[in-house]
């Protein structure tokens, strides 16, 4: 499941004394990131070893380096009552209606259920930004090997997301001249090349997207600057049509989303940095640790 959507019903399970553990296949680093960057407050543990994975039986067959994903809910006497192991991830109600019934309770018709709050996601955040992202970055980065690039390009038009993951994360770690940005640029570069190769009106609806919004933030300043000067009203006139054409090029872009599946090139944008940002905060940690630790 989403951990992003799992904590936006975190106080479900605390009222019912419900611990909550969640596991990756990462190193420590990059699990002490993404509780950071979410802002979770249940465990997140590291298994790169992957012992308990292998334990449970949801090692990847296919991608022996991730995992399946799966959700066991265990009594208080060991006893494993439910278990989700596939493609399709539950959410947060599939669980909670799993644990009263198992407790007799179900279902509960009095519970106060917390208003949905916005969940915090990993960058980009919708088909805006990704879009914007993606046509920011016209080359790959010369830190970055084009040999093994190309090898990541093929497993993924191929099919393979995890396969592609995999391959992306040993590119990252071998890449020891590519700082964080060079990485993201790498992770924007292949997403464009996947996904708008062959649609070059979307490229160009980036581009005019990026420039309208810099005009608007432009014209937004000097009005903050200009409040008791003779230009407000020109300025606020001028910000007004800024904002209009801003308005079409993002319904442009959203009447044209499924055609030009913007949904899923934000989804991959987004993997591909979560990797690139996980080995760098791995390179970190390793090079913050004493030589006599090592």
């Amino acid at each position: 499941m989403q951990l992003g959507e799992l904590q936006n019903q975190i106080a479900r399970f605390e009222r019912r004394g419900v611990s909550v553990i969640a596991l990756s296949v990462d190193e420590q680093a990059a699990s002490l990131a993404m509780i950071e960057r979410l802002g979770l407050s249940f465990d997140l543990g590291s298994d790169p070893q992957q012992a308990i994975v292998k334990a449970f039986g949801v090692q990847n067959p296919d991608t022996r380096e991730l995992a399946i994903h799966a959700v066991y809910i265990v009594a208080a006497d060991g006893e494993i009552f439910y278990r989700k192991v596939g493609r399709r991830r539950p959410v947060s109600a599939e669980l909670i209606d799993a644990i009263d019934s198992f407790r007799g309770v179900y279902p509960k018709t009095n519970e106060q259920i917390e208003p949905r709050r916005r969940i915090n996601v990993a960058f980009p955040e919708n088909n805006f930004q990704a879009l914007i992202t993606v046509v920011g970055i016209t080359e790959l980065p010369e830190t970055v090997d084009p040999i093994e690039f190309s090898r990541i390009y093929s497993i993924r038009k191929k099919g393979s997301l995890d396969d592609s993951l995999v391959a992306f994360k040993t590119l990252t770690r071998s890449s020891v001249d590519a700082g964080q940005q060079d990485l993201y640029d790498t992770a924007a570069w292949l997403t464009r090349l996947l996904f708008f190769q062959d649609i070059p009106e979307a490229l160009e609806a980036g581009r005019l997207l990026n420039r309208r919004l810099a005009r608007v933030r432009e014209l937004e300043a000097l009005l903050e600057a200009n409040q008791s000067s003779d230009r407000k009203d020109e300025l606020l006139h001028t910000l007004a049509q800024a904002r209009a054409g801003l308005s079409l090029t993002r319904a442009e872009i959203s009447n044209n989303a499924d055609a030009w599946n913007l949904r899923s090139a934000k989804t991959t944008l987004r993997s591909y940095r979560e990797v690139a940002g996980a080995s760098v905060n791995v390179r970190a940690a390793l090079v913050s640790v004493p030589e006599d630790a090592q």
